[in-house]
């Protein structure tokens, strides 16, 4: 799981074994008490250049409401759930829908959290102010100017210029002094979140119930930055007399974050309107807090430099927006008869339908878009999901037993939209698109915001399981799918699946009632599935454009056209295969549990883009073409250290890695853009690892391999792009301590990540910049690359800190490949400690049971290879939510989280 920012509310990417599509969706399958749950996000920019704030769907769910999580790695989920499970699935059971264990009369539960966070912000440099080459001023982008002195030196007054004679008379002449200001630190806050739930539950006669209600009220660590969610759920379940089973779930959620923009940064202004973009890299003799930051009389952006070339932080915290409201319903129903012993028939329905209401918005006045901007879209989207399962589960005789599910699903997606985007706004401050001159039905990125799809996938199954004598099992399955995604011979495809275990422990004398091995298990199986296309690629459509532009005597023209995309009705599913095989025990009185998996994971017919030649009418088509593998190894251990009647000690550990490799991309397509930009992002190629980072590189000289640096002491860029980096990790390895004594325990978490490289516009831009503790140093003093000349000769071309730091950085112009860091990182994930108040302090109470807990995450971790100082978490994901990793652009700093909570019961 990677964050795309440390903003409440901001996205989440989810990925369970390596990603096998490399043009595709590899989020994973989220299924809520037995039906499919969109977790995906709408963003409707379609460009990351224009931020990745929307927020992942699984945000709706209350996580005061799962009564459970489980993960289903492989390629036998789809079995069940289809091929929408090829990427993994993730099983949530909510309270609501877990009311057939429900036992209790009646309980009321109420839970109360409150949790601050912080930023964690890079330590800035307290010594050196804004300039070039120690130069005294602070009308520059950059941190190297003249050394702080005491007194301070006074400068001339950034607003005392003449555009702002009229607007500031004050500063006309007025002293300013040249010292350190906390300006970063400043311009952040301490966030906060409340979360209130209450839960009721009980039972009378044949009925089990739940209800619930959550409420989280959460303010960022920047001002403008909120989530407000509020959370309604009811379930129940009940057993009639004629043989049949009635349960169902409704759930109802209204969610709305709020937000200023991101967008990619290098530290020279950002690509777009962007919160982080300039605030992180502000020179350190900048007073950003106690400027003003805007005109008074026109309410436009003023900075401090002469040339006002740069949006004023504070003025885009109040003056840009995004917007994601979402009103949500999910839930299911499922009636089940009972035909006989051991056989069950079961209807199913579920559905997921939400309203999302999008808005990104900025005032006129910035420098950015300065005529203001609005655009607003709304979205339904909604998943019906129906399944009819046959379950029959008997001994066929003394030795065997069989327990079949066969059924048959149908689920239909449909997704509509529109929206619309305003430019030139009339009057400051009113968001409407009547105050707009200009309306446009596509996107600021060019993306189309009005438009509808539909999808149907259909898909009989059948799984089972043939166990003999409880000690060898054969699990066999296949599912036939019917999508309507492609043309009719390619509709229908079978992906069938099958495994076998064994458990020695259960049949093996010497090994039955042993101490050392108490249960040993022995897996293999293969799987099978696919990834059906989006629609619309196989047959012609037609875009329709109204006002699509005006003539010189002021008529609205409209326009019909084809699509830039060729169709291709012979346009088949990605094919995905995996073999796996696994062991499982229990060891040492049960003390020592191991689960050990290999899997291997090949995903043909990859669903490719093929540029073709404009003059032909057309710039691309999907075509079948490519492979990805994927193989790795994932091990768990739990270990009892401690199994007292006071004291309890339970580790665990978790590794895993994983392989992934790209082949059979035909010759014509020698690279794949996966995410970022063309000339720097991520790329499948031949023969590497999917998603290497392609970008700007040094050059080495050939016989050594060392970087080349030209007569001017600099390095030598090459004239071409070239592989940069792998952001693909060697390993990681979590481990769970779990400690408890009496009433109180003590749970921590910790996560290592070994390797993976991470493209860091934060720290290349602030390095280069000058402005953290990292280049606080004697900044007189000439400097010498490491490096060799273009005669073989080591480097000895002395040039100044500014040279040597500014104009070697991506912010100075120089190759990507400067801001490449070994994304290794150890993390104290999560810590907790709660007390539970003995049973015998309420006798007399009306409560069954009280706990509180003080709780924290990423409390702390450290990047050994990155800059000391700036304290960046490689734990972050600028491309935002998708297939693209390894690369951050100065999208803000992560977040730590700390607080407690009190749980009662009634």
């Amino acid at each position: 799981m990677v964050s795309t920012s440390g903003l409440s509310g901001s996205g989440t990417n989810i990925n369970i074994r390596g990603i096998s599509t490399i043009t595709g969706n590899s989020q994973p399958l989220w299924v809520v008490d037995g039906v499919p749950f969109d977790g995906g996000t709408n963003n409707q920019s379609t460009n990351f250049t224009y931020g990745n704030q929307t927020s992942s769907r699984f945000l709706d769910l209350d996580p005061n409401n799962i009564a459970s999580i489980s993960i289903l790695k492989g390629l036998s989920a789809t079995t069940l759930y289809g091929s929408a499970g090829r990427n993994g699935v993730i099983l949530v059971t909510t309270k609501n829908g877990s009311t057939g264990t429900v036992h209790k009369k009646q309980e009321v539960t109420v839970s109360q959290s409150f949790f601050q966070t912080k930023a964690v912000l890079p330590d800035y440099n307290t010594q050196y102010g804004g300039g070039f080459d120690l130069s005294l001023g602070i009308a520059f982008f950059s941190n190297w100017g003249a050394k702080f002195t005491n007194p301070p030196a006074v400068v001339k007054h950034p607003y005392d210029r003449a555009a702002l004679a009229n607007v500031f008379p004050q500063f006309a002449g007025a002293p300013y002094l040249y010292k350190f200001y906390n300006s970063v630190h400043n311009f952040f806050q301490t966030g906060n979140t409340s979360t209130t739930s209450i839960n009721v539950s009980g039972t009378s006669g044949k009925l089990n119930y739940n209800m619930n209600y959550g409420y989280t009220g959460d303010a960022g660590y920047i001002p403008m930055n909120s989530m407000f969610k509020n959370t309604f759920g009811v379930g129940g379940s009940a057993k009639l007399t004629n043989n049949l089973t009635i349960s169902g779930t409704l759930n109802y959620v209204s969610d709305d974050v709020k937000s200023p923009p991101t967008s990619n940064s290098y530290g020279n202004n950002p690509a777009n309107t962007s919160i982080f973009g300039n605030v992180m890299y502000t020179p350190t003799a900048v007073d950003l807090m106690g400027l003003p930051y805007e005109n008074p009389f026109d309410h436009s952006s003023v900075y401090y430099r002469g040339s006002n070339d740069i949006q004023n932080p504070r003025w885009t915290l109040y003056n840009s927006f995004t917007d994601d409201k979402v009103s949500r319903v999910f839930g299911q129903m499922r009636i089940g008869l009972d035909l006989a012993k051991g056989i069950n028939l079961s209807y199913h329905v579920g559905i997921d339908n939400y309203t999302e209401s999008q808005m990104y918005a900025q005032n006129k006045g910035g420098i950015f878009t300065p005529t203001g901007i609005l655009r607003t879209s709304t979205a339904l989207n909604t998943i019906m999901d129906h399944t009819v399962l046959l379950n029959f589960n008997r001994n066929l005789n003394s030795n065997f037993n069989l327990n079949l599910d066969a059924g048959f699903n149908a689920r239909k997606y449909n997704f509509s939209q529109t929206g619309m985007t305003s430019t030139q706004q009339l009057v400051y401050g009113l968001m409407n698109h009547g105050n707009f001159i200009t309306h446009d039905i596509n996107s600021e990125a060019g993306a189309p915001l009005n438009y509808n799809t539909e999808k149907l996938l259909m898909g009989a199954f059948a799984q089972g399981q043939l166990g003999y004598k409880d000690y060898a099992f054969l699990n066999f399955g296949g599912r036939n799918d019917w999508a309507s995604t492609v043309e009719k011979s390619n509709r229908s495809l079978f992906y069938p699946n099958v495994g076998v275990s064994f458990i020695p422990t259960s049949v093996i004398n010497w090994l039955q009632g042993n101490k050392q091995i108490n249960y040993l298990k022995f897996r293999l199986g293969y799987s099978t599935s696919a990834n059906f296309p989006d629609p619309y690629s196989t047959r012609p459509s037609l875009n329709i454009g109204t006002r699509s532009f005006i003539t010189g005597g002021g008529t609205a023209i409209n326009v019909n056209s084809l699509q830039t995309q060729l169709p291709n009705p012979d346009l088949k599913p990605e094919l995905l295969k995996e073999a796996e095989a696994g062991i499982e025990g229990r060891f040492i009185d049960n003390r020592l549990t191991l689960d050990l998996s290999f899997y291997r994971r090949v995903a043909n017919n990859q669903i490719l883009n093929r540029f073709l030649d404009p003059s032909t009418g057309y710039t691309f088509q999907q075509i079948n073409a490519g492979t990805v593998t994927n193989k790795g190894i994932e091990m768990a251990l739990g270990y009892d250290v401690i199994r007292g009647k006071k004291w309890k000690w339970h580790l665990d550990g978790l590794w895993s890695l994983n392989r992934s490799n790209v082949s059979d991309l035909p010759s014509y397509i020698t690279r794949i853009n996966t995410s970022g930009y063309s000339n720097q992002g991520t790329f499948a190629i031949n023969g590497q690892p999917l998603g290497v980072i392609m970008g700007s590189y040094i050059q080495r000289d050939p016989k050594t391999k060392q970087r080349l640096v030209g007569v001017d002491g600099n390095y030598v860029a090459a004239n071409d792009i070239g592989i940069i980096g792998d952001p693909n990790p060697k390993y990681k390895l979590t481990g769970i301590s779990e400690l408890s004594y009496k009433a109180f325990s003590f749970r921590m978490q910790w996560d290592y990540t070994a390797g993976g490289d991470l493209y860091s516009g934060t720290s290349g831009a602030l390095l280069g910049r000058g402005v953290t503790k990292d280049t606080q140093f004697d900044r007189a003093a000439p400097y010498i690359l490491p490096g060799v000349l273009a005669n073989g000769q080591p480097n000895n071309i002395q040039i100044s800190a500014t040279q040597a730091f500014f104009s070697n950085s991506i912010t100075g112009g120089a190759p990507d490949e400067t801001a490449i860091y070994d994304a290794t990182c150890i993390r104290l994930r999560e810590a907790s400690l709660s007390y539970q108040l003995p049973a015998k302090l309420l006798t007399n109470l009306p409560f069954g049971s009280i706990s509180v807990s003080l709780s924290g995450s990423n409390l702390w971790y450290y990047a050994p290879n990155f800059p000391k100082y700036i304290h960046f978490d490689p734990d972050v994901n600028g491309l935002g939510v998708g297939n693209g990793r390894g690369m951050e652009f100065l999208t803000g700093p992560s977040a730590r989280r700390y607080g407690a909570s009190i749980r009662v019961t009634f």
